[in-house]
């Protein structure tokens, strides 16, 4: 069962997908003239064949657009170019199926075999000419009715095919009833009689009346804004050709004129000179005159005490006692230092003192209540004799005496005092001349230290302090430690003053500077003191002057304007780079980096190119 579907020229694909949902045959035909919209896009026949699919249906397309055949064949729906073929390929399916007697064909009225010849040649070039023939059969041409035939048997050379590939090139009467199988006897009857229908005479003027109406649908067509005319394959590839060819001009264009980059690093070519100055600088003077600088003075005076271990081993009378002492400061938060031989005395007045330096924490509070810093120290009897080896005890320090600290700082010992004796021997630790001389050299030698680093302190932005123009002196020192006494460490106290001769740095470079006269060829470059060294200096502490040598290196780099360069450089490869740039004697190397790095010409445009001067 079979179901034929007309379309018009821009009927769309929503309408054609709804007519085959709607059909209830299995094959489908679809009968489209030329130029139809629906077969301009292949995209139409993708979806039409999907939804054929979906459906489980067959379709055929009926036309004779060349163009819209070929995008049909290659979506795999079957095209005929004209319904006879498709009616045809009907016949030859059904013989196939139907061997045995074939039903009955009804006899059909001259208006329906009429009308079905008309539509069978929709999409052809007959079309036209079966419109005209049934004008002529209206006004009396028309065949006789066929009568009624009986059904007979089918053969293998039913309706005269002896093969199917005869179809293209006999035509079948465009009566035939598709829908049902015919008898061979009664297809011939209407083949003679649709024959007959072609063949009868017309008068001249009926004639051209019907070749100015087949003419008239033969010429093309004006095109209008919605109409999509089709292209021929070789011109649709040409045309392809043509844009990519375009595409890749603009692309290349593009890429020369914005891609290319180029980045010149200029190194100039820096002139380097040395020169030696004498200067003399004093305390009249309050700015830079020629090779005169301004000085500054500094005083300082300072007392430092120094602690020495004793080294020197004597003999005494007896052997000290010796223990330790967990000392307490419930004075305040600061820390306390306790120099060595800081004396303690116990409640029944036995003395002890310490034989190191020690640094007795602060005080701390703790909800509300103080609690005393305390350190354990060792201490040593201040005499020889048994009479020291005593029980812990309490002591206190007699040096903070008539102070608030007396009644603040204490001391206590947790075990007894042993190792005092009357019998005499050797001990350690008692002060002789050589460690008196050597605490006295090594406590002047750190004072000298002390009081420069101090003088160093005071020196302000720039400012120069040469050892030669400093001067320390050293005033007193003192120690309370005598030959023999029986001590592990002593303290060496020393004051000294110290005075220094300073100069600014920044003058210095104002005198260098002046010193040296620019060249009218190079007044353009810029000058730099990239170094300075100080060689002798003689200072006298009374007059408050000095006098000193120096040596400094001068640094004169060109002024290479890079504007003015890279006008010049546009668009020259590195050969002509390399000969243009010769003529610069400021310059003295030159990189280029180019990107893409296969390039060797400096771009056109200036905002591609990068000039730098090379630090």
């Amino acid at each position: 069962m079979s179901q034929t579907f007309y379309i018009d020229l821009e009927e769309e694909i929503s309408s054609v997908v709804d007519r085959l949902n709607k059909s209830i045959s299995t094959d489908n035909f679809f009968v489209l003239p030329k130029r139809a919209i629906f077969l301009q896009s292949i995209v139409n026949l993708k979806l039409l064949k999907r939804e054929a699919e979906k459906v489980g249906k067959r379709i055929v397309i009926v036309t004779q657009d060349e163009i819209g055949a070929s995008m049909a064949k290659r979506c795999e729906i079957e095209v005929r170019s004209v319904m006879e073929e498709a009616v045809a390929m009907q016949n030859v399916e059904q013989v196939q199926v139907f061997e045995e007697e074939l039903p009955e064909v009804e006899y059909q009225p001259p208006l329906q075999q009429k009308k079905q010849t008309r539509l069978s040649e929709i999409g052809s070039n007959n079309f036209y000419d079966a419109g005209m023939q049934n004008k002529k059969q209206e006004v009396g041409f028309a065949p006789a009715p066929v009568p009624q035939q009986k059904s007979i048997k089918a053969s293998g050379d039913f309706l005269g095919l002896k093969r199917a590939d005869s179809l293209q090139r006999e035509k079948l009467p465009s009566r035939i009833n598709i829908m049902q199988p015919v008898a061979k006897p009664m297809l011939g009857g209407l083949k003679k009689s649709t024959m007959a229908l072609y063949d009868n005479k017309l008068n001249n003027e009926k004639e051209k009346a019907l070749e100015k109406l087949y003419s008239s649908h033969d010429k093309p067509q004006k095109k209008t804004g919605s109409e999509i005319v089709p292209m021929d394959g070789k011109v649709k590839s040409i045309f392809i050709i043509f844009t990519v060819l375009c595409f890749f001009a603009f692309v290349g264009v593009g890429l020369y004129l914005y891609l290319p980059t180029a980045k010149i690093s200029v190194e100039p070519n820096i002139i380097k000179s040395k020169t030696d100055l004498s200067l003399t600088a004093n305390t009249e003077i309050a700015k830079v005159e020629g090779s005169k600088l301004p000085l500054r003075i500094i005083d300082k005076e300072e007392t430092q005490t120094f602690p020495y271990e004793t080294k020197g081993v004597g003999t005494t009378s007896g052997k000290k006692a010796h223990g330790s002492l967990a000392i307490f400061n419930e004075y305040d938060s600061s820390a306390q230092t306790l120099v060595a031989s800081t004396r303690f005395e116990s409640s029944d007045g036995k003395i002890f003192r310490l034989n190191k330096n020690v640094i007795v924490p602060g005080s701390t509070t703790v909800d509300g209540q103080v609690r005393a810093g305390s350190v354990v120290a060792e201490v040593t009897a201040d005499q020889a004799g048994s009479s020291f080896n005593i029980d812990a005890a309490s002591f206190s320090i007699p040096g903070f005496k008539d102070s608030p600290k007396f009644a603040k700082f204490s001391a206590k010992s947790t075990e007894k005092m042993i190792g005092g004796g009357d019998d005499g021997g050797a001990a350690a630790g008692v002060v002789t001349q050589q460690d008196l001389d050597s605490a006295k050299q090594k406590a002047q030698t750190a004072m000298k230290e002390k009081i420069l680093e101090s003088i160093n302190v005071d020196l302000k932005d720039k400012e120069v302090s040469l050892s030669q123009a400093q001067q320390v002196i050293i005033s007193k020192t003192t120690t309370t430690a005598r030959i023999g006494d029986t001590l592990g460490t002593f303290n060496y106290v020393v004051t000294a003053s110290a005075r220094a001769l300073v100069f600014s740095e920044g003058d210095v470079r104002k005198a260098v500077d002046g010193s040296i006269a620019l060249d009218a060829q190079n007044k353009d470059n810029k000058r730099d003191i990239s170094k300075i060294e100080y060689g002798t200096a003689d200072a006298d502490f009374e007059k408050n002057t000095l006098d000193l040598k120096v040596h400094a290196e001068i640094t004169d780099t060109p002024n290479i304007k890079t504007d003015e360069i890279k006008g010049q450089i546009l668009g020259k490869n590195d050969e002509q780079l390399g000969v243009f740039l010769k003529k610069y004697s400021t310059i003295k190397n030159v990189n280029i980096e180019f990107w893409p790095t296969f390039i060797s010409r400096i771009p056109q445009y200036g905002q591609r190119v990068t000039v730098e001067i090379k630090k």
